[in-house]
């Protein structure tokens, strides 16, 4: 997993004279910074500038005629802006933004509406519930953040079992939505034989099959955002998110559920 500070400054960064470099120990000498999307040819990643909500957020920035070039992305409007030092001037207004149609991070974000089964518990290293940390070892849990549902040792006395544990989501209309995406965020550290996620889509209350999306094995560990297209033609949609997992010393945490399209 990733230890991001640590490794940002001891593992992916340059200085040189005046140079950084981020994913490159051979920084451009005409670039103050330069930043490489990828240090192995396989895992890219692009520039994020700062996002600010809403303008009013935006124009709580202080800003002055010397910050001429500050850079930021209005979430409300979909648009790129550039403080000129006087005022901010729209460089870019995206043609198409995501619309969200139902969302729960188990923050602020909860519209979209699930059970647990069975119902939660949190006792010693047996955890099925919303938190924000899993006890020992969580360093290894970085994706997720604030509160997500975390899960410990599910096979155990105090409401768990050998059998899996799920949150259903409720239905959401997507008929006024392209192209509609499902999406999910997952840590998993260490699940081994018998330590298995599957979760199951329902396209107007007519399931697609169960998918398998971690088979555990040898201390498996991986993270990241499940994305799973919905055809144009469904109406309805929800999922359910199985999880079936022993032992203290593997754990998971899920977090921000989306429904989204255009």
């Amino acid at each position: 997993m990733k230890k991001f500070v640590f490794l940002l400054i001891c593992s992916t960064c340059y200085l040189g004279l005046s140079q950084v470099g981020i994913g490159t120990v051979n920084p451009s000498d005409a670039a103050m910074l330069d930043i490489h999307s990828t240090t192995n040819n396989v895992n890219y990643g692009g520039l994020m500038p700062p996002r600010v909500p809403g303008q009013a957020e935006r124009d709580a920035i202080p800003t002055t005629s010397s910050d001429t070039g500050l850079l930021v992305f209005v979430e409300s409007t979909g648009t790129l802006e550039i403080w000129n030092g006087i005022n901010w001037e729209v460089i870019y207004t995206l043609s198409t933004q995501a619309t969200t149609a139902a969302i729960q991070d188990f923050d602020t974000n909860i519209s979209w509406n699930y059970t647990l089964t069975p119902a939660t518990y949190n006792i010693n290293d047996d955890v099925w519930d919303i938190v924000t940390t899993l006890g020992g070892g969580t360093g290894a849990i970085d994706l997720v953040s604030g509160n997500f549902l975390g899960c410990r040792d599910l096979d155990n006395p105090n409401g768990g079992g050998n059998f899996f544990h799920e949150i259903a989501f409720v239905n959401v209309n997507v008929s006024s939505l392209n192209n509609a995406r499902i999406s999910f965020d997952y840590d998993v550290y260490q699940y081994d034989a018998g330590d298995d996620i599957q979760y199951e889509v329902y396209h107007d209350d007519v399931s697609q099959g169960v998918i398998t999306m971690v088979n555990g094995a040898g201390n498996l560990t991986v993270e990241g955002t499940e994305v799973i297209n919905v055809p144009n033609s469904v109406t309805n949609v929800r999922i359910s998110l199985r999880i079936e997992q022993n032992g203290n010393d593997d754990f998971a945490g899920f977090d921000n559920f989306r429904v989204y399209g255009q």
